[in-house]
């Protein structure tokens, strides 16, 4: 079920990396903060969300850059 969630706001989050004036950047961190609180999440499954939480935290100019 994690897995899922965290597949669903990686692919959120990249559209809107293509968008950022649409980021509701306190909603998205917020869900990703709930998701890091779970307990028994996978090494992996932590990256991910932390990577995708630093992606939040970088400037809208700097988002475009990263995005492929």
């Amino acid at each position: 079920m994690v897995k899922t969630e965290i597949a669903q706001l990686e692919k959120a989050l990249k559209v809107l990396v293509h968008r950022p004036q649409l980021i509701q950047r306190d909603y998205w961190t917020s869900q990703i903060e709930g998701l890091l609180e779970q307990p028994g999440l996978s090494p992996q499954d932590q990256l991910r969300l932390h990577a995708l939480r630093d992606l939040l935290a970088l400037p809208a100019r700097e988002c475009a850059a990263v995005s492929p």
